[in-house]
């Protein structure tokens, strides 16, 4: 098991027995699963449906592998991949890419506070459903709700970081009113 860094936060899941690999290299596997699934997904059309199932077969490797209490990677899938299947149909879809940022919030653990940044995907997909009217303007909509989705799950870490140093005893090894000398 890990032991806390100096700063006094961790992961959620990094406390987690993993049968297989390392926590962060799990991490960093995942999320290149993820976000290649995602642009596979999204450079598809009528004629590389090869390319359609690579990416959702990369998806379902990425939240298999993402290191999270397995009945949390099951949950994700569907939404996940659902997400990121979402954006195929143009704009109308792209606010359900908040689905994959809830997958990702799921199996990262994140407090339920921080799900308020799942408004940021849905914002986008809906301004950019008033804005982006052309189908083929498909790039565009992937790579804004992309960084929606990105900017999402880094705003729900920072939040659950916030609210972990706000609890009494968390954030920190020290017990409430005792010096870091005495909580050793």
């Amino acid at each position: 098991m890990r032991s806390r860094p100096p700063h006094g936060w961790r992961e959620p899941t990094a406390a987690l027995p993993l049968r297989y690999g390392s926590h962060d290299v799990r991490s960093i596997v995942a999320i290149g699963l993820l976000v290649a699934g995602g642009i596979a997904v999204q450079l598809t059309s009528a004629y590389t449906l090869p390319i359609a199932v690579l990416g959702f077969a990369a998806s379902v490797a990425g939240w298999i592998v993402v290191p999270a209490r397995g009945w949390r990677r099951c949950l994700a899938v569907l939404p996940g991949l659902l997400g990121v299947a979402a954006l195929l149909s143009g704009t109308d879809g792209a606010p359900l890419v908040a689905l994959t940022v809830w997958a990702w919030l799921l199996v990262r653990e994140r407090p339920v506070l921080s799900w308020v940044v799942l408004l940021l995907p849905v914002g986008v997909g809906v301004g950019l459903a008033s804005v982006v009217t052309q189908y083929g303007q498909g790039v565009v909509v992937a790579a804004a709700c992309g960084a929606g989705a990105i900017s999402s799950a880094i705003l729900a870490r920072m939040v659950s970081r916030f609210l972990d140093h706000r609890r009494p005893g968390r954030g920190d090894d020290r017990t409430p009113g005792r010096s870091p000398a005495q909580s050793e």
